[in-house]
């Protein structure tokens, strides 16, 4: 099989936390009123840094990057995730593209035919609060941390008959 040429999309990368919830004692879950200002970080990356090893919420992160260049017009460009901690939805240009869910395998989208000059990646995580148990279940290797895009991110360009 022919290998893909590679443009991986670490940074910058602009987050935004849309929504941040708590458990009180009773393990009823709360919105949090104040949110923690948007800002911006290299991937791959959890977002233990700017938000803290506790955020549990939803984050909106965004990458801008440009059409590859030179792009034949039988090649084709697949958009490859390596994972999010513990849910996600890929938006490419503000179409959807579909989830992103968990981080043991990639996800693969083909966007040959959204791609424009200039473009936008949008890739929303959720990790919800969860009870030990749930996280044992949902997120062995990744018990107590923070959640985020912690795989790479890359597009893939195959060439003609290749993929």
């Amino acid at each position: 099989m022919t290998q893909p040429h590679v443009i991986r999309l670490r940074g910058p990368w602009h987050y935004e936390p849309l929504v941040q919830w708590e458990l009180d004692a009773g393990g009823v879950l709360h919105t949090v009123e104040t949110l923690p200002p948007p800002g911006r970080m290299v991937m791959p990356a959890d977002w233990s840094q700017p938000l803290g090893r506790d955020f549990r919420g939803r984050v909106r992160f965004l990458r801008p990057f440009g059409r590859p260049t030179r792009l034949e017009p039988e090649e084709q460009v697949w958009l490859v995730c390596d994972g999010v901690d513990l849910a996600g939805w890929a938006f490419l240009n503000g179409e959807p593209l579909g989830t992103v869910d968990g981080f043991r395998e990639a996800v693969r989208f083909e966007v040959t035919g959204l791609l424009k000059e200039r473009n936008e990646l949008a890739i929303e995580v959720e990790l919800p609060p969860l009870v030990y148990a749930e996280e044992q279940q949902l997120r062995p290797d990744r018990t107590g941390l923070a959640g985020g895009v912690i795989g790479e991110v890359r597009l893939e360009i195959f060439p003609p008959g290749a993929k």
